[in-house]
């Protein structure tokens, strides 16, 4: 979705409202991307009246062109190299490190682990919306075989994830099924997993490690969904999320 952002940038400014039009997303989540993609140099803007009006930042195109062309000089080294490569050598599949995070919040194991799924509608950022219209909730199935989705105003439902391990107050594993333009994959096997572990470290505390893994089964554009998924808007931001949960229930 970023990259289709750039591409209408691209023909020329524009202000939310008219991206938000153009793309099958929200104004909301257009506004989270134009954030991702100003923090990285890529995108300038300019108050014109009460709006603002978003351009590509010419300077870091420029930086982001020099680093898209060393990246494809290397890419076809190691190409050339393996295509020369002798026979009876096995060339290794790519595979990505997995997205991890580790945080501690202050609550027995039974409760960290309910809260984490009683509470997901409010863990989850209403902004992360693939929708056409805004989220009314998010909906976690506790059960092996549900659903994690999003619910929209008008009752439509995103459907993007689905629970394959459901074992408290232990773990909880669950599929990532959204592609690396941000849309649904309907093909659970260029889908990626998450993993969710509650480690008891006391009676009312709790270490909790996620890990977000096989990012290469998405296949063309998977590093969008690893960068996307690792950046501070993505998995942290739930965590620290979680965290407030915990906290707010134990004011």
């Amino acid at each position: 979705m970023r990259r289709t952002i750039l591409e209408r940038l691209a023909e020329g400014p524009c202000a939310v409202g008219e991206l938000a039009r153009e793309l099958p997303i929200s104004r909301p989540a257009v506004s989270q991307h134009l954030k991702v993609l100003k923090d990285a140099g890529l995108v300038s803007d300019r108050a014109v009246g009460t709006r603002r009006i978003y351009h590509l930042d010419p300077a870091g195109i420029s930086v982001l062109r020099t680093q898209l062309d060393r990246f494809w000089a290397q890419a076809l080294t190691a190409y050339k190299d393996a295509v020369e490569q002798p026979a009876g050598e096995v060339m290794t599949q790519t595979h990505a490190e997995p997205v991890q995070q580790q945080i501690v919040v202050n609550a027995g194991l039974e409760r960290a682990f309910a809260l984490f799924v009683e509470r997901f509608d409010a863990i989850k950022p209403r902004e992360h919306n693939i929708l056409a219209v805004p989220i009314a909730e998010t909906v976690f199935e506790p059960r092996v075989g549900g659903h994690i989705y999003d619910r929209g105003v008008d009752g439509t439902q995103s459907r993007w994830a689905r629970v394959l391990a459901y074992e408290p107050p232990n773990r909880v594993v669950f599929s990532w099924d959204i592609n690396g333009h941000w849309q649904i994959e309907t093909d659970p096997d260029k889908t990626s997993e998450v993993e969710v572990r509650f480690i008891a470290e006391s009676d009312d505390r709790t270490r909790v490690e996620l890990e977000h893994r096989n990012l290469q089964r998405h296949g063309e554009g998977w590093e969008a969904v690893r960068d996307g998924v690792g950046h501070d808007a993505g998995w942290p931001l739930y965590l620290q999320r979680y965290i407030d949960v915990v906290e707010k229930e134990q004011s």
